[in-house]
């Protein structure tokens, strides 16, 4: 116990002595800074940067179900291999033929034949290839391959 006690005392002591240092010396202690533009990080291969248009976004999204809460509420997320993430898919669902349209609130889903788009006022975002939707009662599942892996996710749909 007396042991950490002393560590501690030269820890104080240390670093009032070098701030003392500082402030008899007459040199300020100064923060250098430079200007960054963001943090590092891999190139993302899901979709190019969303780009801004007419007062509204529009780009590749494959979580854009996951980002209109106010349309569609995530209840399941199933990631792994395709044949997985299938497995999880309910028995009740039924697939939404290419050309349809759902509306949830304010968005509006387009059904395409390997991907879909989903209006909100000026926004627009695509769901690349290769996706597929699927349609119970209340739900919409949305099953997305790439390569070997698959995703799904299951949300619920609002009744305004």
């Amino acid at each position: 116990m007396l042991r950490y006690l002393a560590i501690a005392t030269l820890l104080v002591v240390g670093t009032i002595v070098v701030a003392a240092h500082f402030t008899r010396s007459g040199k300020p202690l100064e923060v250098a800074s430079v200007r960054a533009t963001g943090t590092p990080s891999a190139p993302r291969s899901e979709a190019p940067a969303t780009s801004a248009h007419a007062g509204g976004v529009v780009g590749n999204a494959p979580w854009a179900l996951s980002a209109l809460p106010e349309c569609f509420v995530q209840v399941l997320a199933a990631h792994g291999t395709y044949a997985f993430a299938r497995s999880k898919l309910p028995t009740a669902m039924q697939p939404i033929l290419p050309g349809s349209r759902l509306q949830s609130d304010d968005c509006i889903l387009h059904v395409r034949a390997h991907s879909g788009v989903v209006d909100r006022g000026t926004e627009q975002l695509v769901i690349p290839p290769d996706a597929h939707f699927f349609r119970s009662s209340s739900q919409l599942a949305l099953l997305r391959k790439t390569g070997s892996l698959g995703e799904l996710r299951l949300y619920r749909v609002s009744g305004r």
